[in-house]
């Protein structure tokens, strides 16, 4: 029945945020019928049974309440060990020998998840771990490098999975990176380095996005020089939304001209063109003439682009409030179909957990916004891009 019960409120908690985030309000407000008020109220009501019930989880599944446990193939029950397989968010499985070297429990990889005694069966979270003799600035280096020999330098988290929609918001991330913090120390007391190999998830849809409006403006500016009248054919409640002059400077623009082989005004629409098809990322010359610029702006993204003093990046966000520095940009780094789509050129980012300044870097980050930041990350900006 605890079993049971447990189950039912993290789905109806799920149920309720599915709920709340289709809610028209617009539809709402413009229904002039006598529910409009009762339906409002109502809206209002599942707010708050939402928010008593992240609530009440944050007790329930607090730190103290939670098991941690390593997942092998040789010794984790079968159904477990296909719930990893398929909730797995980061790095798909590619296939039952992927399952096997992620999971044997005689290499350099670790697997450890949270549960909880009312969901036994259910891994709540998972972080995969490359045991390493040095940082590693690529997928395949994690494949070539992670260490059997019981003596590594470096550990790498380079996946970790909320596998429960219904526990969103209850920081379940930050006690497992804790905790496996501690277990790995245990099993090698001399290991010190703890970093990540973490995906850039919104950077390739928000470098889109960016593009995009360069197009519309264009489009804009061409309709306006064919029609005096242009303005009366737009859409009062249609704001338009202006290009950044900033994205890319006029020597990248000659740069890429010379890459893409189109006259330099072009050089927007035709890198709109390969982020939106994914065609060109095997073309050697195209992807070294990128480098600069897409590095640059992956910093600026991570550094720069902000909602409410806080990065746009929710990986990012994670990592940094948790009390990780960024430490190094990585270029190609994840060339797999699901890494290009993510993020422009598979760029990756680790972040580095310096123990004796992890509550530091936590406190400057919730307290005042900042991000410590090392050269592997601001080198790649311009010098009116740097704080």
């Amino acid at each position: 029945e605890q079993d049971l019960g447990m189950r039912f409120l993290v789905q109806l908690r799920q149920d309720l945020r599915t709920h709340l985030r289709n809610v028209d309000f617009d539809r709402i407000n413009q229904n002039h019928s006598v529910s409009v008020s009762v339906s409002q109220q109502h809206v209002l009501m599942l707010r708050q049974i939402e928010q008593d019930l992240k609530s009440l989880m944050s007790t329930w599944f607090s730190s103290g309440n939670l098991e941690l446990r390593r997942i092998t193939y040789e010794h984790t029950p079968a159904a477990i060990i296909e719930k990893i397989a398929k909730k797995e968010a980061v790095h798909p499985f590619r296939s039952l020998a992927d399952v096997r070297t992620r999971l044997n429990s005689n290499n350099g990889r670790r697997c450890f998840a949270f549960f909880h005694p009312s969901l036994p069966d259910e891994p709540l979270v998972f972080v995969h771990v490359a045991l390493m003799p040095h940082i590693p600035a690529t997928m395949s280096e994690i494949d070539q490098f992670a260490s059997s020999d019981g003596n590594p330098e470096v550990a790498t988290f380079y996946s970790i999975t909320s596998t429960q929609p219904g526990l969103s918001g209850v920081d379940l991330g930050h006690f497992l990176i804790q905790r496996v913090v501690q277990v790995l120390r245990v099993e090698f007391p001399h290991l010190q380095v703890f970093t990540t190999l973490s995906p850039l998830p919104r950077f390739r849809s928000w470098l889109v996005e960016k593009l995009q409006m360069y197009q519309q403006q264009q489009q804009r500016q061409r309709q306006q020089q064919q029609s005096s009248n242009f303005t009366t054919t737009q859409n009062d409640n249609e704001r338009p939304k202006f290009a950044d002059p900033t994205l890319l400077t006029q020597s990248e623009e000659v740069l890429l001209s010379s890459a893409f082989k189109c006259d330099y005004r072009d050089v927007k629409e035709k890198l709109l063109e390969l982020l939106e098809t994914q065609h060109g990322w095997d073309n050697e010359e195209l992807t070294e003439a990128l480098r600069p610029v897409l590095m640059r702006l992956a910093a600026r993204y991570l550094l720069r682009e902000k909602h409410r003093g806080r990065p746009l990046d929710g990986v990012a966000k994670f990592h940094i409030r948790n009390g990780a520095e960024m430490y190094r940009l990585n270029y190609l780094a994840d060339t797999s179909r699901t890494g290009l789509h993510n993020s422009a050129a598979g760029i990756m980012v680790n972040y580095r957990y310096l123990l004796d300044k992890m509550d530091e870097n936590h406190v400057k980050y919730e307290l005042h916004g900042r991000i410590v930041a090392q050269p592997g990350i601001t080198q790649w900006l311009q010098n009116d891009e740097v704080d």
